[in-house]
């Protein structure tokens, strides 16, 4: 019972800052973002996209890079050891030369995968190729950074599909920092690439139904949940607790991820481990560098449609989430790192790494105590009501508030249905997520055993 009163006030907190920062900005046009695509003083950027055996969908996932508005940037594209035609795919598409002259290389100081060779287009100057041995995601992300050439660069899912405008909005904050002021690194809000959204209209849309599956509609609730709560709560007061960037689009300042040695190639960690360790460099330089989050949608995501993808999904999720926080665990209720140890650490150990076990628990205990009846009965029904609180409710006052904020126009059958979905959460979607989580923990414990799928997908 105290953990579900605490974990309500926490999340109740961190909602109604989110609510009173979104309620201001509302009316006010904050993305006019037009006269930044030509300001010669935007930051360049350099955009990193590793690619694995994605023959059937490189060429589309470049074609949008490329599409992308922005003044200043470049695109390269990391060939992760592929096996099949991807590589030849990106030569023939985009007519790449091997570049002879010598380019631009930084030193990361950490060792990364050997490169076979650099090309650059011949048809969009800005588009470069480097095709390397296979070393992972992590390990692609840091040839990337060591060839890159402008200041600050931007981590890409393979499946990330961006916002035309995306480098802009999530380049903004970075322009309007006060003098004195560092932006370290930003993310920003991530949408649901089936579909856009699940109630979208669907005329003319062979896979409808697959759109209005409960599944999907879930992982919508989830999404602007998160969005909400641990991301524009977790900024909302300029305090910087903010403990993530999404792996589908962060941009980064390359100096200083570069002095912290780039990327980490242990794959049971994320993208979260490089976060904290920005968290833990800043403050122990003595420096003000910030970590932001953005409201404005700036990419989707394609999201698991089956059962079975949500299960491999949520527990490697889970996974990297406690081996990340173990890493930096010198961080965890130490004064010194500020807000950032004292409480943004222990709420994602708290609420995010421990829910599930207390929500399963606390399931398990009230039906064996009520069918052994050696529990109170109305002790039984307060931590009822305090679960439904802590998860149904919470959910559909989240759907609510992103119904009233959307631009788009939703129709009063699309708004009953979001809302009796979000209210029914707590009875069948959450305790089937929570098992999932839960065997993530128990893979990093030695008692799971992990998903059987290729470690290059």
């Amino acid at each position: 019972m105290i953990y579900l009163i605490l974990a309500i006030m926490m999340f109740s907190v961190l909602f109604i800052a989110a609510v009173r920062m979104l309620i201001r900005q509302r009316d006010v046009n904050f993305f006019e973002y037009d006269e930044m695509l030509n300001e010669e003083l935007a930051p360049a950027v350099s955009l990193l996209m590793p690619v694995h055996n994605s023959e059937n969908v490189v060429v589309d996932r470049v074609g949008r890079l490329l599409d992308t508005q922005y003044a200043l940037y470049e695109i390269i594209i990391i060939n992760d050891g592929s096996e099949d035609s991807t590589m030849q795919r990106l030569m023939d598409e985009y007519d790449l030369l091997p570049i002879q002259s010598k380019v631009h290389y930084s030193a990361l100081g950490r060792e990364t995968g050997q490169i076979r060779a650099v090309y650059r287009s011949m048809i969009h100057s800005h588009l470069i190729v480097i095709d390397k041995e296979y070393g992972g995601h992590m390990d692609s992300l840091n040839v990337g950074i060591n060839m890159s050439q402008y200041p600050y660069f931007a981590s890409i899912g393979q499946a990330t599909v961006l916002e035309r405008d995306a480098l802009v909005k999530i380049m903004k904050p970075v322009m309007d920092a006060l003098p004195g002021e560092e932006i370290v690194a930003c993310s920003g809000r991530v949408d649901m690439a089936n579909g856009k959204c699940p109630y979208a209209s669907t005329q003319g849309n062979t896979s409808s139904e697959r759109a209005l599956s409960p599944l999907l509609v879930m992982q919508t609730i989830e999404y602007v949940r998160a969005f909400l709560i641990s991301g524009i709560g977790l900024v909302r007061y300029n305090i910087n607790m903010l403990l993530f960037t999404s792996q589908a689009f962060g941009v980064f300042k390359k100096n200083r991820v570069m002095e912290i040695g780039g990327y980490k190639t242990n794959t049971q960690v994320g993208h979260m481990e490089l976060v904290m360790r920005l968290h833990k460099h800043m403050k122990q330089m003595n420096e003000h560098g910030r970590i932001i989050y953005i409201p404005d949608p700036i990419c989707s995501v394609k999201v698991p449609e089956t059962w079975g993808q949500l299960r491999k999904q949520r527990a490697d999720w889970h996974r990297k989430l406690a081996n990340s926080l173990w890493e930096q665990r010198s961080m965890i209720g130490n004064p010194y790192y500020g807000w950032m140890g004292m409480v943004s650490i222990p709420y994602f150990i708290l609420v995010e790494l421990m829910g599930p076990v207390m929500e399963i628990s606390t399931l398990i205990l009230l039906i064996s105590g009520m069918w052994l009846q050696v529990v109170d009965v109305k002790l039984c029904l307060i931590l009822a009501l305090l679960l439904v609180l802590y998860g149904s409710l919470l959910s559909a006052c989240v759907m609510m508030f992103e119904v009233w904020l959307s631009r788009r126009a939703y129709t009063f059958r699309e708004v009953t249905r979001l809302l009796l979905y979000a209210c029914s959460e707590t009875f069948w979607f959450r305790p089937v997520n929570n098992v999932f989580r839960i065997r993530g923990l128990l893979q990093v414990a030695g008692y799971g055993k992990k998903d059987s799928r290729n470690e290059k997908e």
